[in-house]
């Protein structure tokens, strides 16, 4: 048995962790316009009850002052990150770096994994690994995931895309089906989760019909740990943007909750991007053949010896 030390084992949640401090330095500091302090102070006055974003006592304020954060809330720049900012200052810079980072990565995952395909002698020796519920589920997942990163990048580079009648179809289709991604996700949440060795299964045959098949190794596991939290950061923030809909009268107290919400929505989508373009590229790009077995359902028992011998380890009944 080969032995690792404590390092070479868990490097992937160091490099991650660390990685990620760098990206939450970047987000707060550096790639957004926001008052960082002015978000400290929101989030003490929020403690306290107050959500109206005015940190500054409101009988301090001038006469012509007051008559503007009751009519527009407080100061708009305040808190209001990139995101929703129009294009001044380095907002223009945005979709440059996005891309930049895409390629970056691209040419990361090829280096690192590269095109792998299994050697397979027996094509019609298939096992049935995903049930229809499964098959389902993913397929949605991916599909709307990738129909929300589209119309959420269309409305962040409005001004690159343009107005129109599209836009906005986009931009009102991105909530409908976002509020319709909540339970996929959830559903896709409980499915996935495989560090359940504890878990008691009166019925392996139903069992394996509802979760899938297998063990995580580190890197799948810190990808479906993001996709849970920031997952969750998705629909949490997007929910309370759809449900707060200012209108005349409560415009000056639910703007800038908003516009704080929003900040983490677009910080969230920012982040899970890239651990679901990681699992996809690790899973149905970098692999040749998964796509077809998730559609079907099955997969040959060969592919399942080289390149997911855990699905077999946890059911040796598909061996047979």
């Amino acid at each position: 048995m080969e032995n690792k030390s404590f390092l070479s084992e868990y490097k992937a949640y160091f490099i991650i962790g660390f990685l990620f401090i760098l990206l939450t330095y970047w987000y707060f500091w550096l790639a957004t316009i926001a008052d960082i302090n002015y978000v400290y102070q929101f989030l003490l006055q929020m403690a306290q009850g107050n959500f109206t974003g005015q940190v500054v006592p409101y009988e301090s304020l001038t006469h012509y002052q007051q008559m503007k954060v009751s009519l527009f809330g407080p100061r708009y720049d305040a808190i209001a990150p990139e995101v929703i900012r129009a294009f001044e200052e380095r907002q223009l810079l945005l979709p440059i770096v996005f891309l930049v980072e895409f390629f970056i990565f691209l040419a990361m995952f090829i280096v690192a994994k590269g095109r792998k395909q299994a050697k397979i002698t027996r094509e019609n020796d298939k096992v049935q690994v995903y049930s229809l519920f499964q098959r389902v589920v993913i397929l949605l997942n991916i599909a709307v995931m990738i129909y929300l990163f589209i119309t959420g990048f269309s409305i962040t580079f409005g001004n690159w895309t343009g107005g129109g009648y599209l836009a906005r179809m986009m931009r009102a289709t991105h909530e409908v089906v976002g509020l319709g991604w909540m339970p996929i996700w959830f559903i896709m949440t409980i499915i996935a989760f495989k560090d359940h060795k504890y878990f008691a299964r009166p019925s392996v045959k139903i069992w394996n019909k509802i979760f899938l098949r297998g063990k995580y190794k580190h890197m799948d596991r810190i990808n479906y740990y993001m996709y849970v939290a920031f997952g969750f950061t998705l629909v949490a923030s997007g929910f309370i943007i759809w449900y707060l809909f200012p209108d005349a009268a409560t415009h000056a107290q639910t703007i800038q909750i908003k516009r704080f919400i929003l900040f983490f929505h677009f910080m969230g989508s920012a982040i899970i991007s890239f651990f679901t373009f990681e699992t996809v590229y690790s899973y149905f790009v970098s692999v040749k053949g998964y796509i077809p077995g998730v559609i079907t359902g099955k997969l040959p028992v060969e592919y399942l010896e080289q390149f997911r011998p855990d699905v077999l380890e946890e059911d040796e009944s598909l061996r047979k």
